[in-house]
């Protein structure tokens, strides 16, 4: 038997997964098949099981293909974007608007995220996809906190909401909008002012410029933001 190359091996991987893809996108992942994805792929089981413990773990290695984490689109921004470190609150709705324009124009995306919202049946406790999209909800859910808190130190959150409102209010916004696109796509129209809608709710929690008086309108590093009195800042948010 001949041995495969890297290349040539990490090209049947991939082919497994544009295969599960299309099949989990038709039945859902439950009556999705490992023998469907091989002929698909055209490759044996063995070669699946070669790649990938089992189904969870193909699963998991379609979301991990697609994803990508909120932190690191942060830096991305920052690198290329001058002023972007500085500015909170337009660094935040850049990448909403990021966020948009992948969800409007990315098939890969899309069907990945219809796959995991629609047509993901987890049912055991502890499944690991579910733990990885719990990884996922809280690594964004940190990112957005330390946004919100940067841009309420600049005195630019609406008076009488917390960090955390605000933070709930995006990531409301951010699941609608990702439930709504997959599910209703011709109803929604994602791509319909996606700047519009964005400023829209970002005007009802913030303002535009830095409150007089406030560090960032004198151009002094910005104090830690006040939050929910609650509110343990040295605690992960969930």
């Amino acid at each position: 038997m001949v041995r495969k190359t890297k290349t040539e091996s990490a090209q049947t991987r991939e082919a497994i997964l544009d295969a599960a893809e299309v099949e989990m996108m038709a039945r859902g992942v439950t009556h999705t098949s490992l023998d469907r994805i091989a002929r698909r792929a055209n490759v044996t089981r063995g070669a699946i099981y070669w790649h990938f413990a089992d189904k969870p773990a193909l699963l998991e290695a379609m979301i991990q293909r697609t994803k990508l984490p909120l932190r690191d689109l942060r830096s991305c921004l920052i690198e290329h974007m001058p002023g972007a470190d500085s500015d909170p609150l337009n660094l935040l709705r850049e990448m909403m608007l990021h966020g948009v324009d992948r969800l409007a124009n990315d098939e890969q995306h899309r069907r990945v995220c219809h796959i995991v919202l629609h047509r993901c049946e987890m049912t055991d406790q502890g499944h690991a996809t579910g733990r990885l999209l719990d990884a996922m909800f809280n690594e964004t859910r940190d990112v957005l906190y330390s946004l919100c808190r940067d841009i309420a130190a600049r005195g630019q959150l609406r008076e009488g909401l917390t960090v955390i409102n605000a933070v709930d209010m995006l990531i409301s916004y951010m699941a609608g909008m990702y439930q709504c696109s997959l599910r209703h796509p011709e109803a929604y129209l994602i791509s319909d002012h996606p700047e519009r809608k964005i400023d829209a709710l970002f005007y009802g929690l913030f303002d535009r410029e830095p409150a007089a008086g406030s560090a960032a309108s004198h151009g002094r590093n910005a104090p830690a933001a006040i939050d929910d009195p609650s509110a343990d800042p040295s605690s992960p948010i969930r």
